[in-house]
Protein backbone atom coordinates (compact mmCIF):
# COMPACT_ATOMS: atom_id res chain seq x y z
CA UNK A 1 0.00 0.00 0.00
CA UNK A 2 1.06 3.36 -0.83
CA UNK A 3 -0.40 6.35 0.81
CA UNK A 4 -0.36 9.63 -0.72
CA UNK A 5 -0.75 12.99 0.96
CA UNK A 6 -4.33 13.93 2.91
CA UNK A 7 -6.54 17.08 1.76
CA UNK A 8 -6.32 19.38 4.78
CA UNK A 9 -10.15 19.27 6.39
CA UNK A 10 -11.84 21.21 9.83
CA UNK A 11 -14.06 18.14 9.76
CA UNK A 12 -14.60 15.56 12.47
CA UNK A 13 -13.96 11.92 11.54
CA UNK A 14 -16.39 9.96 9.97
CA UNK A 15 -18.18 8.40 13.11
CA UNK A 16 -20.51 5.10 12.83
CA UNK A 17 -24.60 5.71 12.43
CA UNK A 18 -26.54 4.19 15.52
CA UNK A 19 -28.01 1.43 13.48
CA UNK A 20 -28.76 -2.59 13.73
CA UNK A 21 -25.74 -4.10 12.23
CA UNK A 22 -23.24 -0.92 14.11
CA UNK A 23 -19.72 -1.64 12.23
CA UNK A 24 -20.78 -4.19 9.25
CA UNK A 25 -17.28 -5.61 10.19
CA UNK A 26 -18.25 -9.23 10.41
CA UNK A 27 -20.11 -8.89 6.94
CA UNK A 28 -16.41 -8.77 5.20
CA UNK A 29 -14.81 -11.30 7.54
CA UNK A 30 -15.38 -14.42 9.17
CA UNK A 31 -19.36 -14.77 8.06
CA UNK A 32 -18.50 -14.53 4.55
CA UNK A 33 -17.34 -17.52 3.07
CA UNK A 34 -15.27 -17.45 -0.53
CA UNK A 35 -17.95 -16.27 -3.74
CA UNK A 36 -20.75 -15.16 -1.01
CA UNK A 37 -21.95 -19.45 -1.24
CA UNK A 38 -23.83 -18.49 2.24
CA UNK A 39 -26.30 -16.49 0.49
CA UNK A 40 -27.45 -19.73 -1.81
CA UNK A 41 -28.30 -19.76 -5.30
CA UNK A 42 -32.36 -17.38 -5.51
CA UNK A 43 -30.67 -14.95 -3.12
CA UNK A 44 -27.65 -14.76 -5.18
CA UNK A 45 -29.90 -13.38 -8.22
CA UNK A 46 -31.26 -10.48 -5.84
CA UNK A 47 -30.06 -7.14 -6.52
CA UNK A 48 -27.34 -6.75 -4.29
CA UNK A 49 -26.16 -3.98 -1.39
CA UNK A 50 -24.35 -0.75 -2.39
CA UNK A 51 -20.65 -1.67 -0.94
CA UNK A 52 -20.32 -4.65 -3.26
CA UNK A 53 -17.96 -4.64 -5.29
CA UNK A 54 -16.86 -1.47 -4.18
CA UNK A 55 -15.56 -1.29 -0.37
CA UNK A 56 -13.38 -3.66 1.15
CA UNK A 57 -12.09 -3.75 4.92
CA UNK A 58 -8.19 -3.68 4.58
CA UNK A 59 -6.14 -4.40 7.82
CA UNK A 60 -2.56 -3.53 8.63
CA UNK A 61 -0.24 -3.92 11.30
CA UNK A 62 3.63 -3.11 11.54
CA UNK A 63 5.48 -6.37 10.62
CA UNK A 64 2.73 -7.92 9.03
CA UNK A 65 1.55 -8.05 5.44
CA UNK A 66 -1.60 -6.36 4.62
CA UNK A 67 -5.26 -7.75 4.50
CA UNK A 68 -8.13 -7.09 2.39
CA UNK A 69 -11.49 -8.11 2.22
CA UNK A 70 -14.26 -8.18 0.25
CA UNK A 71 -17.64 -7.15 1.73
CA UNK A 72 -20.65 -9.70 1.44
CA UNK A 73 -22.98 -9.01 -1.68
CA UNK A 74 -25.77 -7.98 0.45
CA UNK A 75 -24.06 -5.43 2.71
CA UNK A 76 -25.45 -1.71 1.91
CA UNK A 77 -22.68 0.97 3.02
CA UNK A 78 -24.00 4.55 3.39
CA UNK A 79 -22.16 7.64 4.02
CA UNK A 80 -24.29 11.06 4.55
CA UNK A 81 -24.34 13.96 6.47
CA UNK A 82 -25.43 14.73 9.58
CA UNK A 83 -28.77 16.96 9.57
CA UNK A 84 -27.67 18.93 12.48
CA UNK A 85 -23.64 19.63 11.28
CA UNK A 86 -21.56 19.01 8.74
CA UNK A 87 -20.31 15.70 10.18
CA UNK A 88 -20.42 12.68 8.03
CA UNK A 89 -21.73 9.29 9.03
CA UNK A 90 -21.33 5.80 7.96
CA UNK A 91 -24.43 3.34 8.31
CA UNK A 92 -23.50 -0.63 7.28
CA UNK A 93 -26.49 -2.72 7.47
CA UNK A 94 -27.58 -6.13 5.55
CA UNK A 95 -29.94 -4.74 2.24
CA UNK A 96 -32.24 -8.52 2.97
CA UNK A 97 -31.35 -8.39 6.80
CA UNK A 98 -35.13 -10.06 7.31
CA UNK A 99 -34.57 -12.94 4.95
CA UNK A 100 -30.60 -13.09 5.78
CA UNK A 101 -28.83 -16.52 5.26
CA UNK A 102 -28.82 -18.62 8.55
CA UNK A 103 -24.84 -17.93 9.71
CA UNK A 104 -25.79 -14.27 9.03
CA UNK A 105 -29.18 -14.92 12.04
CA UNK A 106 -26.76 -16.38 14.31
CA UNK A 107 -23.79 -14.14 14.21
CA UNK A 108 -22.14 -13.63 16.71
CA UNK A 109 -23.38 -15.59 19.02
CA UNK A 110 -24.15 -19.11 16.99
CA UNK A 111 -22.63 -19.27 13.51
CA UNK A 112 -20.33 -18.56 11.00
CA UNK A 113 -19.26 -19.57 7.95
CA UNK A 114 -21.15 -23.13 8.44
CA UNK A 115 -24.28 -23.66 9.84
CA UNK A 116 -22.72 -26.20 11.64
CA UNK A 117 -20.13 -23.53 12.67
CA UNK A 118 -19.98 -22.29 16.38
CA UNK A 119 -17.87 -18.76 17.48
CA UNK A 120 -15.86 -19.29 19.77
CA UNK A 121 -14.48 -16.01 20.40
CA UNK A 122 -15.54 -12.25 20.03
CA UNK A 123 -17.14 -10.80 16.93
CA UNK A 124 -14.08 -8.61 15.19
CA UNK A 125 -14.78 -5.27 15.90
CA UNK A 126 -14.79 -5.67 19.85
CA UNK A 127 -11.28 -7.57 19.35
CA UNK A 128 -10.75 -4.30 17.14
CA UNK A 129 -11.38 -2.30 20.03
CA UNK A 130 -9.74 -3.96 22.76
CA UNK A 131 -7.32 -2.39 25.10
CA UNK A 132 -3.57 -2.80 23.99
CA UNK A 133 -2.83 -5.15 26.15
CA UNK A 134 -5.54 -8.00 25.02
CA UNK A 135 -4.33 -7.66 21.60
CA UNK A 136 -0.69 -7.70 22.25
CA UNK A 137 -1.21 -10.62 24.28
CA UNK A 138 -3.34 -12.51 22.13
CA UNK A 139 -2.27 -11.54 18.60
CA UNK A 140 1.10 -10.64 19.34
CA UNK A 141 0.02 -7.05 17.64
CA UNK A 142 -1.90 -4.31 16.89
CA UNK A 143 -3.88 -3.48 14.05
CA UNK A 144 -6.04 -0.47 12.14
CA UNK A 145 -8.13 -1.12 10.18
CA UNK A 146 -10.11 0.63 7.50
CA UNK A 147 -12.93 1.01 4.90
CA UNK A 148 -11.39 1.03 1.65
CA UNK A 149 -13.99 2.42 -0.85
CA UNK A 150 -12.58 2.44 -5.03
CA UNK A 151 -11.90 6.07 -5.70
CA UNK A 152 -14.28 5.88 -8.82
CA UNK A 153 -17.38 7.55 -9.70
CA UNK A 154 -19.57 5.08 -9.90
CA UNK A 155 -18.59 3.65 -5.98
CA UNK A 156 -19.04 7.69 -4.35
CA UNK A 157 -22.22 7.52 -6.17
CA UNK A 158 -23.14 3.78 -4.96
CA UNK A 159 -22.49 4.94 -1.25
CA UNK A 160 -23.38 8.30 -1.03
CA UNK A 161 -26.93 8.29 -3.18
CA UNK A 162 -28.42 11.32 -1.65
CA UNK A 163 -25.10 13.97 -2.33
CA UNK A 164 -23.62 14.74 -5.76
CA UNK A 165 -20.63 12.81 -6.19
CA UNK A 166 -17.74 15.07 -6.43
CA UNK A 167 -19.36 17.25 -3.63
CA UNK A 168 -19.61 14.36 -1.77
CA UNK A 169 -16.15 12.94 -2.32
CA UNK A 170 -14.61 16.17 -1.33
CA UNK A 171 -16.37 15.95 2.03
CA UNK A 172 -15.04 12.79 2.60
CA UNK A 173 -11.68 13.74 1.48
CA UNK A 174 -11.33 16.28 3.68
CA UNK A 175 -12.78 14.16 7.03
CA UNK A 176 -10.33 13.58 9.73
CA UNK A 177 -7.53 11.27 8.88
CA UNK A 178 -8.91 9.85 5.75
CA UNK A 179 -6.74 9.59 2.74
CA UNK A 180 -5.94 8.30 -0.64
CA UNK A 181 -4.03 5.21 -1.02
CA UNK A 182 -2.92 2.91 -3.56
CA UNK A 183 -3.78 -0.56 -3.19
CA UNK A 184 -3.34 -3.83 -5.47
CA UNK A 185 -6.04 -5.81 -5.93
CA UNK A 186 -5.44 -9.31 -7.60
CA UNK A 187 -2.90 -7.91 -9.87
CA UNK A 188 -3.74 -4.43 -10.19
CA UNK A 189 -3.46 -1.33 -8.35
CA UNK A 190 -5.78 1.21 -7.83
CA UNK A 191 -6.44 3.74 -5.91
CA UNK A 192 -8.62 3.88 -3.07
CA UNK A 193 -9.91 6.52 -0.48
CA UNK A 194 -9.00 5.04 3.52
CA UNK A 195 -11.44 5.68 5.96
CA UNK A 196 -10.24 4.63 9.14
CA UNK A 197 -12.60 2.87 11.30
CA UNK A 198 -12.52 4.50 14.73
CA UNK A 199 -12.53 2.34 17.90
CA UNK A 200 -15.80 3.60 19.36
CA UNK A 201 -18.42 1.95 21.10
CA UNK A 202 -20.37 4.95 21.82
CA UNK A 203 -22.70 4.53 18.64
CA UNK A 204 -22.64 1.19 18.54
CA UNK A 205 -26.20 -1.11 18.81
CA UNK A 206 -25.55 -3.93 20.93
CA UNK A 207 -27.71 -6.68 19.96
CA UNK A 208 -26.55 -9.15 21.40
CA UNK A 209 -25.61 -10.23 25.52
CA UNK A 210 -22.65 -12.12 24.75
CA UNK A 211 -20.51 -10.36 22.60
CA UNK A 212 -20.14 -6.48 24.65
CA UNK A 213 -17.15 -4.39 24.30
CA UNK A 214 -13.86 -6.18 25.71
CA UNK A 215 -12.85 -4.41 29.00
CA UNK A 216 -10.27 -6.75 30.21
CA UNK A 217 -7.99 -9.51 29.53
CA UNK A 218 -9.88 -11.31 32.32
CA UNK A 219 -12.97 -10.89 31.00
CA UNK A 220 -12.73 -11.96 27.48
CA UNK A 221 -11.12 -15.23 28.92
CA UNK A 222 -13.93 -16.28 30.87
CA UNK A 223 -16.47 -15.75 28.24
CA UNK A 224 -14.12 -17.34 25.55
CA UNK A 225 -11.74 -19.22 26.72
CA UNK A 226 -11.73 -22.27 24.13
CA UNK A 227 -11.16 -19.38 21.58
CA UNK A 228 -8.23 -17.14 23.51
CA UNK A 229 -6.39 -20.72 24.96
CA UNK A 230 -5.95 -21.86 21.33
CA UNK A 231 -4.44 -18.47 20.14
CA UNK A 232 -2.54 -18.63 23.16
CA UNK A 233 -1.15 -22.30 22.56
CA UNK A 234 0.24 -21.32 19.04
CA UNK A 235 1.60 -18.53 19.92
CA UNK A 236 3.74 -19.34 23.33
CA UNK A 237 3.58 -23.35 23.25
CA UNK A 238 4.16 -24.65 26.86
CA UNK A 239 4.13 -20.54 28.21
CA UNK A 240 0.52 -19.62 27.29
CA UNK A 241 -0.58 -20.27 31.09
CA UNK A 242 2.54 -18.14 32.45
CA UNK A 243 2.00 -15.13 29.52
CA UNK A 244 -1.82 -15.04 30.63
CA UNK A 245 -1.09 -15.22 34.32
CA UNK A 246 1.43 -12.12 33.04
CA UNK A 247 -0.48 -9.99 31.57
CA UNK A 248 -3.73 -10.48 33.82
CA UNK A 249 -1.58 -9.29 37.03
CA UNK A 250 -0.01 -6.62 34.75
CA UNK A 251 -3.23 -5.05 33.01
CA UNK A 252 -5.15 -5.42 36.83
CA UNK A 253 -1.65 -3.68 38.34
CA UNK A 254 -1.57 -0.78 36.04
CA UNK A 255 -5.73 -0.26 36.83
CA UNK A 256 -5.31 -0.14 40.51
CA UNK A 257 -2.61 2.68 39.54
CA UNK A 258 -5.11 4.31 37.83
CA UNK A 259 -7.23 4.32 40.49
CA UNK A 260 -5.16 5.86 42.83
CA UNK A 261 -4.00 8.35 40.79
CA UNK A 262 -7.94 9.61 40.53
CA UNK A 263 -8.91 9.12 44.00
CA UNK A 264 -5.59 11.14 44.86
CA UNK A 265 -7.02 13.88 42.10
CA UNK A 266 -4.59 13.72 39.53
CA UNK A 267 -5.73 14.17 36.26
CA UNK A 268 -6.34 11.18 33.93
Amino acid sequence: MNTHDRIPGNHDGISFARSECSDGMCCFTCVIPRGNKHVGFFKSLRKGGTAYPYVKLFVTSEGYKDELYDSCKFLNFIISQDATRPHLKMDLRCSIYKSRPSQCMGYPDQAGESVYQKISGPCIFNEYTAPRTYNKLVYKREWKAFYAILDHIDAIRSICVHDDPSAARKLILEARDVRLATITVGSKDQEHILIPILKQTENILYVSEKHQPIATIREAYSRWEEKIQNNLKNHYGDEWESRLKSAIEMEEKDACKRGDEDTAGNPE
